[in-house]
Formats: structure tokens, sequence, C-alpha cells
């Protein structure tokens, strides 16, 4: 083999290993936040926004910002409930980075969209850490403001993201289809979201900012078996499998 080709062939086994690590790290970090979130549910004293006495955590009545919270919705201490569910976040906000990193590589013959989907997706995560670091209870309107600085570009990447898979993936566009339900369920949230903020919301607020989650953490573990699997077909020289 000549010179030209061996270099050729360690770079494209240095990137397949690349892909690889981002891939096992992405999945690592959703399965970290799944387990730091179960054990700071178990630890929630009790509380939600339309009920403050009610005993311990409701899945879907519940905001997810609730569980870090130090003092609970009904008044009771949560210092290690508090800690868990910081910990997962930040787990899951910075799992995200290997998410926008490797969306493009599912859509190869668009380099541009790509690069502006990890441009935003970066933004979007910067954004997801600060929300995350600065809990509501504590900082007051410096969450809401991270939050809406962090969801506009998070939800164009998405957008841009879902328009690549879809142009590349073949039948049937799974990443596609639970990106597009994702960017349709954080949309209309996000909207509600910021259309109550000045008073309390109705339940659906906190129900689709769950079934969002559900879809994130669905779409995550998409990509990452995607990538995983097939990493010579993400290499520029053909679409995905």
């Amino acid at each position: 083999m000549s010179t030209a080709g061996t270099r050729g062939s360690a770079i494209a086994a240095s990137a397949t290993l690349r892909i690889r690590a981002a891939s096992t790290a992405m999945l690592a970090a959703a399965g970290a936040f799944v387990v730091l979130f179960m054990l700071a549910v178990r630890a929630y004293p009790g509380g939600t926004d339309w009920d403050r006495a009610a005993s311990g955590h409701h899945f879907w009545r519940n905001y997810l910002c609730d569980l870090a919270r130090a003092v609970a919705l009904d008044g009771e201490p949560n210092p290690v409930g508090c800690l868990l569910a910081q910990a997962g976040m930040v787990v899951l906000a910075l799992g995200l980075l290997p998410l926008w990193w490797l969306l493009p590589h599912l859509f190869p013959s668009h380099a541009r969209l790509g690069t502006a989907v990890r441009v935003l997706g970066s933004l979007a995560a910067a954004g997801a850490l600060a929300a995350v670091l600065m809990p509501s209870d504590r900082f007051g309107a410096w969450h809401a403001v991270s939050i809406m600085l962090a969801v506009p570009p998070g939800l164009l990447g998405v957008l841009l993201a879902v328009g690549g898979l879809a142009c590349e993936e073949r039948v049937p566009r799974v990443g596609a289809g639970i990106g597009a339900a994702m960017l349709l369920t954080t949309g209309i949230d996000w909207v509600l979201y910021f259309y109550y903020l000045s008073g309390t919301a109705p339940m659906i607020v906190a129900v689709l900012e769950k079934v969002a989650l559900i879809l994130l953490l669905a779409w995550m573990a998409t990509v990452s078996v995607r990538v995983a699997r097939h990493p010579g077909s993400t290499d520029g020289k053909g679409g995905p499998s």
C-alpha cells in the first residue's frame, strides 16, 4: 500500500474511533442522567405548582427544575435530591455536545448545514448548562433568561438537523421523525412557558416538558446507534444506511 493510502486509512480509522467515542459518551451521559434523575425523584419531598402539599414527586406534574430546588415546593429541605438533580442535568447538558457534533455525520452531503447545526447546538448546550447552574429558586429571573436564550438556537438547530436527516435518511426516517416530534413539542412548550411566566401555567406545560425530554433521550439513543453501527457510511462518501 502506498504512503498516501496508508495515511488515508489511518485518518479514516481515527475518524471512526472519534465517532464511536462520541457516540459512547452520549449514551453514557443519557444513561447517567436517567439514573441520577430517578435518585433525585426518590429524594424529592413533595409539592407541585398546582398542589404545594402533594407528597413526593409526580412525573407529569412536576417540572424538571423542581428537583433542583434546595427547598422543595412543599417547604421541606431537599439537599440530597437537589445535588443529584443538578448533577444529572449537568451530565445531560454536556451529553448534548456530542449529539450536535454527531448529527451532521448522518447528512454528510450537506456540509454547510452540518456546520450550522453544530454552532447552533453548541450555543443551545451552553444555555442549557447555564440554566442548570442557575436554578429558579436561587436565581429567579436569570433561570428564565437562560432558558429563553438556550431554546431558540436549539430549536433552529433541530429544525436544520431534521431537514438534513429527511434528505438523506432512508425510509423509515426514524431520526427525522423523532427530531420533528421533539421540535414541535419543545416549541409549543417553550411558547406556553413564557406566556404564563408571570403566573401559574396549566399542567400541560409540565407534561409537554416531560414528553420533550423523553423524545430527546430517544433521539440521542437513535443518533448514537446509527453512527456507531455504520461510521463508515458517515465519512462524506455516502448517506447513512
